[in-house]
C-alpha cells in the first residue's frame, strides 16, 4: 500500500530538473517550444541549424534523459514518459534537419561522409530510446511496444557499430521479450547471439594496455559483468530447452553454467551451487527416464555442440582454425584425453582416461579417471599468452602439448611436472599422487 501511495503523489511533489532547476511544467513547455520550432524549420526549403542551436539541442536531449530518470526514481512514471515522448519527436526532427543539412553540404557526392555525420543525431536518439525502453518494460509491461522500441535500438547500434557488450545486452533483452510471447525458437536464437557477443567482447578492445593498473581494474569489472550476463543467458537457454522437452540440451547448459561459475567464483558460490543443483536434478531425471535424453529430430542451434575430431597417437593437427566447436581427442604418453573448446568465460576442461589395451576403444567408461578444470586467466599467464583475444590460442598444438606434457599418469594417479601449471587448477575429480 505504501508503494502505491508513493506512486500517486501530488503533482506539487514533482521534483525540479537537477540540471536547469526548471519545474516539470516549465521544462515541459521548453521542450514543446523546441518541438514546434524544429517542426517549423524542417518544413522549410533549406532547413538549417547553427552550431549554437546544435549545442543547445544536445543539452536539452541529455537533460530529458537525466530528468526522466530522476522522475522515475520518485515514481512519476507518466511524467517521465511524457517528456521522453517529446524528446523522441525532437530527436526525429533533429535527425531529419541534420540529414538535409549534411546532404546540402556534401552535394550528394559522398554518402560515406553523410553516413558518418548522421551518427551524432542517432547517438542522441539512442539515449532516448534506451530510457523509453526501460519504462515500457519495467514500469508499463508493454512488451509489444517494447519490442518495436528495442528493434530500433538494435538497428541504431548496428549502424553506429556499438560495442559487442552493448549490442549483446540488447539481444538478450530481445530474447526475453520473445520468451514472453512464447516464441521459444527466436528467444533461443537471440540468446545465443547475445552469448556469442558477450564472449567476444575482448575482440573490440584493441587499445587495452596490459601494464596499466587502472585498465586492469576496469577490465576486471567488465569481465565480472560479462560472466554474470553469460551465466544468466546459460540459465535462460537451459529453461527454454526444458520447456521444449530437450532435457539433454538443458543438462549441457547447466553443466556449462556450473563450470563457468566454478572457474570464476569457486564451489561455494551461490551461482555455482545453483547450477550444480540444477545439473544434479536433471541428471537424476535422465537416469530415471532414459527416453528424455533422446535428441529431437530437428537440428538444434547450439554454440556448444562439439564436432568430434580424433587425434591419432601423439597430438598432431595441421588445421589451425580453432574458432569452431571442436572436441580435441588423443593419446599422450601416459593417458588418453578429451578437451572440448570453450569460450574465454568458461574454464579449460581436460578429461583424463587410463591407457587401455584397445586403441579403438580409448574412451570406455571404465577407463575414465576424471576431469581437470583450469582457470583460463591463470593458464594464459602460464602459457605466456599476450593480447586480449587469446582464447583460440589455448587449443593450438603447441600450447596443448605444453599442458599435456606437464601431466603424468602412473597406476591411475595423476601428477604435475610443473607446479605453475598445477596452480592454475580450479578443481580435479582425478585421483592425484600424494607428495
Amino acid at each position: 500500500m505504501k508503494e502505491k501511495e508513493n506512486i500517486q503523489k501530488d503533482k506539487n511533489d514533482i521534483p525540479k530538473s537537477s540540471r536547469s532547476q526548471n519545474t516539470y511544467k516549465d521544462f515541459n513547455k521548453i521542450c514543446r517550444a523546441y518541438y514546434d520550432e524544429l517542426m517549423h524549420i524542417s518544413k522549410s526549403d533549406s532547413p538549417s541549424l547553427s552550431k549554437k542551436d546544435i549545442i543547445i539541442l544536445n543539452d536539452v536531449i541529455h537533460e530529458i534523459v537525466d530528468y526522466s530518470n530522476e522522475l522515475l526514481a520518485k515514481h512519476f512514471i507518466q511524467e517521465a514518459k511524457k517528456i521522453l515522448d517529446i524528446g523522441l519527436v525532437i530527436s526525429d526532427f533533429f535527425l531529419k534537419i541534420f540529414g538535409e543539412m549534411s546532404e546540402q553540404g556534401n552535394n550528394n557526392s559522398n554518402n560515406s561522409k553523410l553516413s558518418d555525420k548522421l551518427k551524432y543525431p542517432l547517438s542522441l536518439k539512442l539515449l532516448l530510446l534506451k530510457a523509453n525502453f526501460k519504462i515500457l518494460i519495467n514500469y508499463e509491461n508493454d512488451y509489444s511496444n517494447g519490442e518495436k522500441n528495442l528493434n530500433e535500438i538494435i538497428e541504431i547500434q548496428l549502424y553506429l557499430k556499438s560495442s559487442n557488450y552493448h549490442l549483446a545486452s540488447s539481444k538478450f533483452h530481445m530474447a526475453k521479450i520473445k520468451y514472453f510471447f512464447k516464441n521459444y525458437d527466436d528467444a533461443q536464437k537471440y540468446a545465443l547471439e547475445a552469448k556469442n557477443l558477450f564472449e567476444n567482447y575482448n575482440n573490440d578492445n584493441k587499445n587495452f594496455d596490459e601494464d596499466n593498473e587502472k585498465n586492469k581494474e576496469e577490465e576486471d569489472i567488465i569481465e565480472k559483468k560479462i560472466t554474470q550476463n553469460v551465466s544468466n543467458i546459460i540459465s535462460f537457454l537451459a529453461q527454454i530447452f526444458l520447456i521444449k522437452n530437450e532435457y539433454k540440451n538443458a543438462a549441457t547448459y547447466y553443466e556449462n553454467g556450473y563450470y563457468l561459475n566454478l572457474g570464476r567464483y569457486g564451489a561455494e558460490n551461490p551461482q555455482t551451487e545453483y547450477f550444480k543443483n540444477k545439473l544434479d536434478l536433471i541428471n537424476e531425471e535422465l537416469k530415471k527416464y532414459p527416453s528424455l535424453s533422446q535428441p529431437k529430430p530437428q537440428t538444434m542451434i547450439n554454440s556448444n555442440s562439439p564436432s568430434y575430431k580424433e587425434k591419432n597417437n601423439n597430438y598432431k593437427n595441421n588445421n589451425n582454425n580453432y574458432y569452431g566447436n571442436i572436441m580435441h581427442k588423443g593419446k599422450a604418453d601416459t593417458f588418453c584425453f578429451k578437451i572440448p573448446t570453450s569460450s574465454l568465460y568458461e574454464p579449460f576442461l581436460l578429461s583424463i582416461y587410463s591407457l587401455g589395451e584397445d586403441d579403438n576403444n580409448r574412451y570406455a567408461p571404465e577407463l575414465f579417471l576424471g576431469n581437470l578444470c583450469f582457470d583460463k586467466q591463470k593458464l594464459a599467464r602460464f602459457l605466456k599468452l599476450k593480447g586480449t583475444n587469446y582464447n583460440p590460442m589455448f587449443y593450438t598444438d603447441e600450447n596443448l602439448n605444453i599442458i599435456l606434457g606437464n601431466i603424468f599418469c602412473l597406476n591411475g594417479l595423476l601428477s604435475f611436472n610443473d607446479k605453475n601449471l598445477k596452480s592454475c587448477l580450479i578443481s580435479s575429480s582425478c585421483p592425484m599422487k600424494k607428495k
